[in-house]
Protein backbone atom coordinates (compact mmCIF):
# COMPACT_ATOMS: atom_id res chain seq x y z
CA UNK A 1 0.00 0.00 0.00
CA UNK A 2 1.41 3.23 -1.10
CA UNK A 3 1.14 5.78 2.39
CA UNK A 4 0.09 9.60 1.46
CA UNK A 5 0.75 12.36 4.13
CA UNK A 6 -1.46 12.87 7.32
CA UNK A 7 -4.53 14.70 5.82
CA UNK A 8 -4.17 13.34 2.12
CA UNK A 9 -6.10 9.93 1.82
CA UNK A 10 -4.31 6.65 1.40
CA UNK A 11 -4.32 4.98 -1.53
CA UNK A 12 -3.97 1.03 -1.65
CA UNK A 13 -4.22 -1.83 -4.30
CA UNK A 14 -6.78 -4.98 -3.50
CA UNK A 15 -6.11 -8.32 -4.59
CA UNK A 16 -8.38 -8.47 -7.40
CA UNK A 17 -6.57 -5.26 -8.72
CA UNK A 18 -8.78 -2.50 -8.51
CA UNK A 19 -7.02 0.64 -6.51
CA UNK A 20 -8.79 2.06 -3.61
CA UNK A 21 -8.30 5.73 -2.20
CA UNK A 22 -9.57 6.44 0.65
CA UNK A 23 -10.14 9.90 2.73
CA UNK A 24 -11.53 11.10 6.13
CA UNK A 25 -14.41 13.91 5.06
CA UNK A 26 -15.12 15.16 8.58
CA UNK A 27 -17.41 13.86 11.53
CA UNK A 28 -21.18 12.91 11.70
CA UNK A 29 -23.81 14.50 13.81
CA UNK A 30 -22.18 12.27 16.47
CA UNK A 31 -19.29 12.64 16.38
CA UNK A 32 -18.05 9.55 14.20
CA UNK A 33 -14.93 10.21 11.12
CA UNK A 34 -16.59 9.92 7.78
CA UNK A 35 -14.79 8.26 5.26
CA UNK A 36 -15.15 8.12 1.96
CA UNK A 37 -13.44 4.98 -0.66
CA UNK A 38 -13.16 5.84 -4.34
CA UNK A 39 -11.91 2.56 -6.96
CA UNK A 40 -10.42 3.01 -10.07
CA UNK A 41 -8.25 0.20 -12.52
CA UNK A 42 -5.30 2.20 -11.88
CA UNK A 43 -3.12 4.10 -9.48
CA UNK A 44 -3.03 7.18 -11.54
CA UNK A 45 -6.76 7.29 -12.03
CA UNK A 46 -7.97 6.62 -8.66
CA UNK A 47 -5.43 9.26 -7.16
CA UNK A 48 -7.11 11.73 -9.92
CA UNK A 49 -10.48 10.95 -7.99
CA UNK A 50 -8.59 11.48 -4.70
CA UNK A 51 -7.22 14.61 -5.56
CA UNK A 52 -10.48 16.07 -6.70
CA UNK A 53 -12.32 15.22 -3.49
CA UNK A 54 -9.37 16.83 -1.28
CA UNK A 55 -9.66 19.73 -3.13
CA UNK A 56 -13.61 19.84 -3.07
CA UNK A 57 -12.73 18.97 0.72
CA UNK A 58 -10.42 21.79 1.11
CA UNK A 59 -13.07 24.22 -0.12
CA UNK A 60 -15.62 23.00 1.75
CA UNK A 61 -17.57 21.35 -0.93
CA UNK A 62 -17.36 17.64 -0.37
CA UNK A 63 -20.07 15.96 1.24
CA UNK A 64 -20.75 12.30 2.24
CA UNK A 65 -23.60 10.79 0.24
CA UNK A 66 -26.10 10.04 3.11
CA UNK A 67 -29.56 8.22 3.23
CA UNK A 68 -30.48 10.38 6.44
CA UNK A 69 -33.62 12.33 6.21
CA UNK A 70 -34.75 15.63 6.91
CA UNK A 71 -36.85 14.14 10.06
CA UNK A 72 -34.21 12.12 11.42
CA UNK A 73 -31.53 15.05 10.93
CA UNK A 74 -34.00 17.26 13.18
CA UNK A 75 -34.41 14.43 15.82
CA UNK A 76 -30.58 14.12 16.01
CA UNK A 77 -30.15 18.09 15.96
CA UNK A 78 -32.58 18.80 18.40
CA UNK A 79 -31.53 15.82 21.21
CA UNK A 80 -27.26 16.93 20.28
CA UNK A 81 -27.01 20.20 19.52
CA UNK A 82 -30.64 22.03 21.06
CA UNK A 83 -32.00 20.69 24.37
CA UNK A 84 -29.05 20.52 26.34
CA UNK A 85 -28.66 24.74 25.87
CA UNK A 86 -32.39 25.86 26.14
CA UNK A 87 -34.63 26.63 28.42
CA UNK A 88 -38.07 24.45 28.88
CA UNK A 89 -40.02 26.98 26.67
CA UNK A 90 -38.17 27.40 23.97
CA UNK A 91 -37.64 23.64 23.51
CA UNK A 92 -40.64 23.05 23.92
CA UNK A 93 -42.03 25.49 21.12
CA UNK A 94 -39.37 24.04 18.92
CA UNK A 95 -40.41 20.56 20.03
CA UNK A 96 -44.32 21.63 18.54
CA UNK A 97 -43.23 23.19 15.59
CA UNK A 98 -40.84 20.18 14.54
CA UNK A 99 -43.32 17.64 15.27
CA UNK A 100 -46.15 19.25 14.15
CA UNK A 101 -44.93 21.28 11.28
CA UNK A 102 -41.84 20.62 9.77
CA UNK A 103 -41.87 17.07 10.32
CA UNK A 104 -44.92 16.45 8.09
CA UNK A 105 -44.17 18.49 5.41
CA UNK A 106 -40.81 18.71 4.59
CA UNK A 107 -39.31 15.22 6.86
CA UNK A 108 -39.58 12.55 3.99
CA UNK A 109 -36.76 14.81 1.59
CA UNK A 110 -33.36 12.81 2.12
CA UNK A 111 -31.65 16.11 3.70
CA UNK A 112 -28.69 16.15 0.62
CA UNK A 113 -31.74 16.15 -1.29
CA UNK A 114 -33.52 18.98 0.07
CA UNK A 115 -33.68 21.94 -2.08
CA UNK A 116 -34.40 25.65 -1.76
CA UNK A 117 -38.01 25.51 -3.63
CA UNK A 118 -38.73 22.51 -1.32
CA UNK A 119 -38.76 25.21 1.51
CA UNK A 120 -40.11 27.82 -0.41
CA UNK A 121 -42.98 25.81 -1.30
CA UNK A 122 -43.90 24.69 2.43
CA UNK A 123 -43.49 29.11 2.97
CA UNK A 124 -45.78 29.69 0.21
CA UNK A 125 -48.40 26.76 1.37
CA UNK A 126 -48.12 28.94 4.67
CA UNK A 127 -48.91 32.56 3.39
CA UNK A 128 -51.93 30.83 1.95
CA UNK A 129 -53.15 30.11 4.95
CA UNK A 130 -52.87 33.64 6.15
CA UNK A 131 -49.40 33.06 8.36
CA UNK A 132 -47.83 36.48 8.50
CA UNK A 133 -43.99 36.32 7.91
CA UNK A 134 -43.42 36.35 11.85
CA UNK A 135 -45.34 33.12 12.19
CA UNK A 136 -43.62 31.77 9.21
CA UNK A 137 -40.17 32.29 10.39
CA UNK A 138 -41.01 31.11 14.04
CA UNK A 139 -41.73 27.93 12.08
CA UNK A 140 -38.78 27.78 10.50
CA UNK A 141 -36.54 28.23 13.15
CA UNK A 142 -35.76 24.81 14.07
CA UNK A 143 -35.05 23.79 10.20
CA UNK A 144 -32.77 26.56 9.70
CA UNK A 145 -30.74 26.17 13.21
CA UNK A 146 -30.37 22.87 11.77
CA UNK A 147 -29.49 23.12 8.50
CA UNK A 148 -26.33 25.67 9.90
CA UNK A 149 -25.49 22.63 12.11
CA UNK A 150 -25.66 20.24 8.99
CA UNK A 151 -23.39 22.65 6.81
CA UNK A 152 -20.89 22.72 9.88
CA UNK A 153 -21.12 18.99 9.93
CA UNK A 154 -20.22 18.45 6.11
CA UNK A 155 -23.71 16.82 5.93
CA UNK A 156 -24.55 19.22 3.42
CA UNK A 157 -22.57 21.37 0.94
CA UNK A 158 -25.07 24.48 1.13
CA UNK A 159 -27.94 25.73 3.29
CA UNK A 160 -31.04 25.72 1.19
CA UNK A 161 -33.00 27.64 3.59
CA UNK A 162 -30.94 30.87 2.74
CA UNK A 163 -32.65 33.92 0.88
CA UNK A 164 -36.58 32.64 0.92
CA UNK A 165 -39.14 35.04 -0.28
CA UNK A 166 -41.75 35.43 2.61
CA UNK A 167 -44.64 36.97 2.56
CA UNK A 168 -45.17 40.78 2.72
CA UNK A 169 -48.14 40.44 4.87
CA UNK A 170 -48.54 43.02 7.89
CA UNK A 171 -47.89 41.06 11.31
CA UNK A 172 -51.97 41.30 12.86
CA UNK A 173 -51.65 44.17 15.60
CA UNK A 174 -53.35 43.18 19.29
CA UNK A 175 -56.05 45.03 20.01
CA UNK A 176 -56.16 47.10 23.50
CA UNK A 177 -59.04 47.96 25.17
CA UNK A 178 -60.63 51.49 25.13
CA UNK A 179 -61.09 53.67 28.35
CA UNK A 180 -64.97 52.22 29.02
CA UNK A 181 -64.04 48.80 27.63
CA UNK A 182 -61.39 48.91 30.58
CA UNK A 183 -64.26 50.26 33.25
CA UNK A 184 -66.46 48.01 32.02
CA UNK A 185 -64.33 44.77 32.18
CA UNK A 186 -63.21 46.10 35.82
CA UNK A 187 -66.49 46.40 36.99
CA UNK A 188 -66.96 42.68 36.15
CA UNK A 189 -63.96 41.21 37.47
CA UNK A 190 -64.36 38.56 40.02
CA UNK A 191 -62.66 39.65 43.67
CA UNK A 192 -61.14 36.30 43.53
CA UNK A 193 -57.53 35.15 43.04
CA UNK A 194 -58.17 35.41 38.94
CA UNK A 195 -59.67 38.45 39.21
CA UNK A 196 -57.40 40.09 40.65
CA UNK A 197 -54.85 38.66 38.34
CA UNK A 198 -56.21 40.17 35.75
CA UNK A 199 -56.51 43.47 37.05
CA UNK A 200 -52.98 43.40 38.02
CA UNK A 201 -51.66 42.79 34.07
CA UNK A 202 -54.00 45.54 33.60
CA UNK A 203 -52.26 47.79 36.26
CA UNK A 204 -48.64 46.89 35.51
CA UNK A 205 -48.39 45.71 32.09
CA UNK A 206 -46.20 42.31 33.32
CA UNK A 207 -46.05 39.28 30.73
CA UNK A 208 -49.00 36.70 32.03
CA UNK A 209 -45.69 34.30 32.61
CA UNK A 210 -44.26 36.92 34.66
CA UNK A 211 -47.59 37.39 37.00
CA UNK A 212 -47.65 33.58 36.95
CA UNK A 213 -43.36 33.56 38.46
CA UNK A 214 -44.25 36.65 40.66
CA UNK A 215 -43.92 35.40 44.64
CA UNK A 216 -44.42 37.38 47.68
CA UNK A 217 -40.40 38.08 48.57
CA UNK A 218 -40.30 40.02 44.94
CA UNK A 219 -42.30 42.44 46.83
CA UNK A 220 -40.77 44.82 48.68
CA UNK A 221 -43.19 47.84 49.77
CA UNK A 222 -44.45 49.96 46.99
CA UNK A 223 -42.49 48.16 44.41
CA UNK A 224 -41.96 44.34 43.56
CA UNK A 225 -39.43 42.81 41.06
CA UNK A 226 -39.70 40.54 38.03
CA UNK A 227 -37.25 37.73 38.55
CA UNK A 228 -38.87 34.50 37.62
CA UNK A 229 -41.31 33.46 34.40
CA UNK A 230 -43.38 31.14 35.00
CA UNK A 231 -45.03 28.51 31.97
CA UNK A 232 -46.67 25.01 31.37
CA UNK A 233 -45.02 23.56 29.33
CA UNK A 234 -44.97 20.11 27.19
CA UNK A 235 -42.58 17.73 29.72
CA UNK A 236 -40.21 16.42 27.11
CA UNK A 237 -38.07 14.67 29.69
CA UNK A 238 -40.95 12.68 31.22
CA UNK A 239 -41.32 9.00 32.27
CA UNK A 240 -43.81 6.65 32.12
CA UNK A 241 -46.48 7.82 34.43
CA UNK A 242 -45.52 11.34 34.72
CA UNK A 243 -48.11 13.74 33.35
CA UNK A 244 -47.14 15.33 30.26
CA UNK A 245 -47.08 18.69 30.89
CA UNK A 246 -45.01 20.38 33.96
CA UNK A 247 -44.64 23.71 35.32
CA UNK A 248 -41.27 25.11 34.12
CA UNK A 249 -39.21 28.21 36.06
CA UNK A 250 -37.05 30.63 34.21
CA UNK A 251 -35.46 33.68 35.03
CA UNK A 252 -35.96 36.73 32.46
CA UNK A 253 -34.32 36.23 28.92
CA UNK A 254 -32.75 39.54 28.43
CA UNK A 255 -31.25 41.88 31.34
CA UNK A 256 -34.35 44.41 30.12
CA UNK A 257 -36.71 42.09 31.49
CA UNK A 258 -35.21 41.80 35.29
CA UNK A 259 -36.86 44.60 36.42
CA UNK A 260 -38.09 46.69 39.25
CA UNK A 261 -41.98 48.07 38.35
CA UNK A 262 -43.43 50.55 41.50
CA UNK A 263 -46.54 49.99 43.12
CA UNK A 264 -49.41 52.51 42.94
CA UNK A 265 -52.04 52.83 45.56
CA UNK A 266 -54.40 50.99 43.89
CA UNK A 267 -52.22 47.97 43.30
CA UNK A 268 -50.90 47.68 46.69
CA UNK A 269 -54.72 47.59 47.74
CA UNK A 270 -55.47 44.47 45.53
CA UNK A 271 -51.81 42.71 46.88
CA UNK A 272 -53.43 43.45 50.45
CA UNK A 273 -56.90 41.32 49.51
CA UNK A 274 -55.05 38.88 48.02
CA UNK A 275 -52.56 38.39 50.92
CA UNK A 276 -56.18 37.94 52.96
CA UNK A 277 -57.19 35.47 50.51
CA UNK A 278 -54.83 33.29 50.20
CA UNK A 279 -54.43 32.71 54.04
CA UNK A 280 -57.90 31.38 53.99
CA UNK A 281 -57.26 29.64 50.74
CA UNK A 282 -54.30 27.90 53.09
CA UNK A 283 -56.82 26.95 55.65
CA UNK A 284 -58.91 25.39 53.26
CA UNK A 285 -56.57 23.66 51.66
CA UNK A 286 -55.43 21.68 55.09
CA UNK A 287 -52.31 18.97 53.98
CA UNK A 288 -53.01 19.29 50.26
CA UNK A 289 -51.05 22.83 50.40
CA UNK A 290 -48.39 23.40 47.94
CA UNK A 291 -46.33 26.07 49.21
CA UNK A 292 -44.91 27.58 51.43
CA UNK A 293 -46.19 29.94 53.88
CA UNK A 294 -49.07 31.98 52.39
CA UNK A 295 -48.94 35.70 51.57
CA UNK A 296 -45.32 35.45 52.32
CA UNK A 297 -41.46 34.18 51.13
CA UNK A 298 -41.31 31.74 47.94
CA UNK A 299 -45.16 31.53 48.02
CA UNK A 300 -46.39 32.43 44.35
CA UNK A 301 -48.34 35.66 44.73
CA UNK A 302 -51.78 34.91 42.67
CA UNK A 303 -51.18 31.24 43.53
CA UNK A 304 -53.69 28.91 42.70
CA UNK A 305 -55.95 27.30 45.82
CA UNK A 306 -53.92 24.69 46.53
CA UNK A 307 -50.34 27.31 46.77
CA UNK A 308 -48.92 26.09 42.50
CA UNK A 309 -48.34 28.28 40.20
CA UNK A 310 -51.63 29.53 38.01
CA UNK A 311 -52.37 28.46 34.89
CA UNK A 312 -52.29 30.87 32.19
CA UNK A 313 -54.95 28.66 30.59
CA UNK A 314 -57.05 29.35 33.28
CA UNK A 315 -56.33 32.99 33.74
CA UNK A 316 -57.58 33.27 29.97
CA UNK A 317 -61.12 31.19 30.40
CA UNK A 318 -61.74 34.33 33.61
CA UNK A 319 -60.89 36.51 31.24
CA UNK A 320 -63.39 35.38 28.40
CA UNK A 321 -66.28 35.29 30.82
CA UNK A 322 -65.65 38.37 32.29
CA UNK A 323 -65.47 40.28 28.60
CA UNK A 324 -68.98 38.34 27.43
CA UNK A 325 -70.47 39.35 31.09
CA UNK A 326 -69.30 43.02 30.49
CA UNK A 327 -70.03 42.92 26.22
CA UNK A 328 -66.47 43.47 25.69
CA UNK A 329 -65.33 41.90 22.41
CA UNK A 330 -62.90 39.00 23.68
CA UNK A 331 -58.96 39.56 23.71
CA UNK A 332 -56.41 37.54 25.22
CA UNK A 333 -54.03 38.29 28.52
CA UNK A 334 -51.41 39.62 26.42
CA UNK A 335 -53.82 42.34 25.21
CA UNK A 336 -54.03 43.96 28.88
CA UNK A 337 -50.32 44.47 28.91
CA UNK A 338 -50.84 46.33 25.13
CA UNK A 339 -54.13 47.99 27.01
CA UNK A 340 -51.39 49.11 30.11
CA UNK A 341 -48.81 50.56 27.09
CA UNK A 342 -51.19 52.51 25.45
CA UNK A 343 -52.88 54.01 29.04
CA UNK A 344 -48.97 55.34 29.67
CA UNK A 345 -48.88 57.00 26.24
CA UNK A 346 -52.38 58.55 26.40
CA UNK A 347 -51.08 60.04 30.10
CA UNK A 348 -47.65 61.21 28.59
CA UNK A 349 -45.70 58.91 29.81
CA UNK A 350 -42.15 58.74 27.92
CA UNK A 351 -41.18 55.99 25.54
CA UNK A 352 -37.99 54.73 27.23
CA UNK A 353 -39.46 54.90 30.50
CA UNK A 354 -42.61 53.03 29.14
CA UNK A 355 -39.97 50.35 27.58
CA UNK A 356 -37.98 49.77 30.77
CA UNK A 357 -41.28 48.95 32.65
CA UNK A 358 -42.69 46.52 30.79
CA UNK A 359 -38.87 44.70 30.21
CA UNK A 360 -38.34 45.74 26.08
CA UNK A 361 -34.54 45.90 25.43
CA UNK A 362 -34.95 48.31 22.15
CA UNK A 363 -37.36 51.49 22.51
CA UNK A 364 -37.93 51.08 18.93
CA UNK A 365 -39.64 47.99 19.76
CA UNK A 366 -41.69 49.44 22.33
CA UNK A 367 -42.82 51.97 19.34
CA UNK A 368 -43.77 49.66 17.09
CA UNK A 369 -45.85 47.41 19.37
CA UNK A 370 -47.56 49.42 21.99
CA UNK A 371 -47.99 53.03 20.78
CA UNK A 372 -50.68 53.62 18.98
CA UNK A 373 -52.04 56.93 17.44
CA UNK A 374 -56.07 57.42 16.58
CA UNK A 375 -57.50 60.63 15.01
CA UNK A 376 -58.51 62.24 17.86
CA UNK A 377 -54.84 62.12 18.99
CA UNK A 378 -53.78 63.52 15.59
CA UNK A 379 -56.38 66.27 15.49
CA UNK A 380 -55.19 67.20 18.98
CA UNK A 381 -51.74 67.22 17.94
CA UNK A 382 -52.28 69.46 15.06
CA UNK A 383 -54.68 71.93 16.64
CA UNK A 384 -51.84 72.42 18.77
CA UNK A 385 -49.24 72.95 15.80
CA UNK A 386 -51.58 75.72 14.56
CA UNK A 387 -51.62 77.40 18.31
CA UNK A 388 -48.17 77.47 17.78
CA UNK A 389 -48.27 79.68 14.34
CA UNK A 390 -50.79 81.74 15.53
CA UNK A 391 -53.72 80.06 12.90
Amino acid sequence: MAKRANNEGTIRQHASGLWEARLTAGYDAVGKQIRKSFYANTKEEVGKRLREALRALERGEFVEPADMTVAEWLETWFKVYGRPRWRDSTAAEHYRNIQQNLKPTLGRHKLQKLRHEHIQDYVNQQASKGRASTSIKKQLEPLRASLKQAVINNLIIKDPSLHLALPSTPAREIRFLTIDEQRKLIGVLPDTTSGRALHFVLGTGVRASELCGLRWMDIEGDRFTIRNAVQRVVNLDRQVGEPKYKTSSAPPKTKAGLRTIPLTGSMMDLLQKQQETQRLERIKAGSAWMGDQPAKGSTFVFANELGGATDRANLGRVLRVCLDKAGVKRVGIHALRHTFATNCVRAGVDVRTLSEMIGHTKIAFTLQQYVHTNLNTMREALQAVDGLRGF
